[in-house]
């Protein structure tokens, strides 16, 4: 019986998986010793400044180095080994080189691809400048995107630092330009902060449980000031994230082709589906805010709680004051702390040199109706005079149009330039074609009075008497005079 498989499928893809861990077996043949001949674990060591720099990227720590992280992992080392300090950065030199090789950014692999027939090299970016600074002649590092899988593939990350690892999978995504899988990544994100939601609920259940004393408080307090800096630092990104896209979508509306198109729909989807989550996510910074008060709040109620079941009024005040004969003066002592505190209410003599604010309030009061009544009345004669102004304008027109079924703008243009009826270079004429356009079809006795006092062509239809004058678009434009560019209107007579 023979069987139709293939093997070598995806063969690449599985190498390349294979040879992802690849520099930690290398590192594991670099035999290094300690000051007492012990051999140093460089596999481990190798993995311990992978995660140094995953840490300050979530902290979004930048000028990071080696020297930064000989000085981080130095007291881990020496909890084992018995070496030197300028040892330890020596070590991480032979790390980074493992990692990044002096010749160039890429790490590359060799192998035989029994799918192509071929011999093919997979290259890969554990660690990529940031950059130099020349003052102090150093080099800072980061993490790049084979480094990130590689912490990746070595743990799960859950919770506390999803949403921040998500992030991050959703910048280099973009950075692709794979808008499908970032459009996945900001659903998993929305996931992760309805999590945190949940969280954040159980926890402020457990402060108002639990906070029983100020070492209780001090722990739930330290615990939520360290969440209040990690949702300020993804607040942050998220910020930065919309940033990208805004820019990323602003190069792509530029163009014109429908592939180009189809990303800048998406873009727009993406940027509005991560506006949704950042809103969600500030929502919970403003719930991680509160709880702090709810802590020191529930700290404060359970120290009056305690303090009630501890104090006995009986035994602690009145039996003192029956039991023992007192002084007025100590018993005045005594009582003083359950008395209210004494509130007295006084008038100063200064208060009549105080400004007087009802004649002002009476005075602004009477001047802002003044300004009302001639605000008003220069509108009704600025109106007015309009009115009178595109009258003239269609009574024009239709001087022009006699026995005419249907004109253009462009014919009653070219006998104004001929004749000189009416000026060419003036504003109102135009804004008096474009509302008659958009006030199509026109005719008279459309208005009420009211309508008719404020209307600007409410003396022009007069003139239209039982017709329907019907105004559209023309196909061409009209470069009338060097300033003015208007639209080319076809007219025609509708009757009623």
């Amino acid at each position: 019986m023979e069987w139709d498989i293939n093997i070598t499928t995806d063969l690449q893809e599985r190498m390349r998986r294979i040879y992802l861990f690849e520099p930690l077996h290398e590192l594991a043949s670099k035999r290094q010793v300690d000051d007492d001949g012990v051999e140093i674990d460089m596999r481990m060591l190798g993995l311990f400044t992978l995660l140094y720099f995953f840490e300050m990227k979530l902290m979004r720590e930048s000028k990071i180095g080696m020297e930064e992280a000989a000085h981080y992992i130095r007291p881990l080392l020496k909890n084992r080994y018995n070496i030197a300090d300028e040892r330890v950065k020596a070590l991480l030199l032979i790390v980074k080189e493992t990692f990044r090789p002096a010749k160039g950014v890429y790490k590359t692999y060799t192998f035989f691809n029994w799918a192509t027939n071929d011999v093919e090299e997979i290259p890969f970016s554990f660690l990529k400048t940031d950059f130099f600074d020349a003052k102090e002649n150093r080099q800072y590092y980061q993490l790049a995107d084979d480094g990130l899988e590689l912490i990746f593939a070595t743990k799960e990350y859950f919770q506390e630092f999803q949403l921040s690892i998500h992030q991050l999978m959703l910048r280099k995504l973009l950075e692709k330009g794979e808008l499908q899988g970032a459009l996945r990544q900001i659903n998993e994100m929305r996931m992760d902060v309805e999590q945190l939601h949940e969280r954040m609920e159980k926890l402020s259940h457990e402060i108002r449980r639990n906070i029983i004393n100020s070492e209780t408080q001090k722990r739930y307090m330290d615990v939520l000031q360290d969440r209040n800096m990690r949702l300020q630092r993804e607040n942050t990104e998220f910020e930065e994230l919309h940033q990208f896209i805004v820019e990323s979508r602003k190069a792509a509306e530029s163009t014109v082709n429908e592939e180009d198109m189809k990303a800048f729909r998406m873009l727009l989807k993406i940027d509005e589906a991560l506006i949704a989550v950042h809103e969600q996510h500030k929502d919970l910074l403003t719930h991680s805010l509160r709880l702090k008060e709810e802590a020191l709040d529930a700290a404060q109620q359970s120290l009056y709680n305690i303090g009630l079941e501890q104090f006995n009024f009986d035994k602690e005040i009145v039996s003192e004051i029956v039991s023992t004969p007192l002084p007025l003066e100590s018993m005045k002592g005594i009582l003083a702390p359950f008395l209210n505190v004494e509130h007295k209410k006084s008038w100063s003599l200064l208060s009549i040199f105080s400004v007087q604010s009802w004649s002002d309030e009476e005075q602004n009061a009477e001047s802002a109706h003044y300004e009302e009544v001639v605000a008003e009345e220069k509108r009704e004669l600025y109106a007015k005079q309009i009115r009178q102004l595109y009258k003239s304008y269609m009574k024009e027109m239709l001087t022009f149009a006699e026995n005419r079924l249907s004109w253009t703008l462009a014919e009653w243009v070219e006998h104004l330039q001929t004749h000189r009826t009416l000026s060419l270079d003036e504003r109102y004429l135009y804004d008096f074609l474009l509302l008659c356009h958009q006030r199509s079809p026109l005719s008279k006795g459309a208005e009420t009075e009211d309508e008719l006092s404020m209307h600007l062509l409410a003396d022009a239809t007069m003139l239209l008497e039982n017709r329907q004058l019907v105004i559209e678009e023309h196909h061409d434009t009209l470069q009338v005079t060097p300033r003015f560019t208007i639209q080319n209107l076809l007219f025609m007579w509708q009757e009623e």
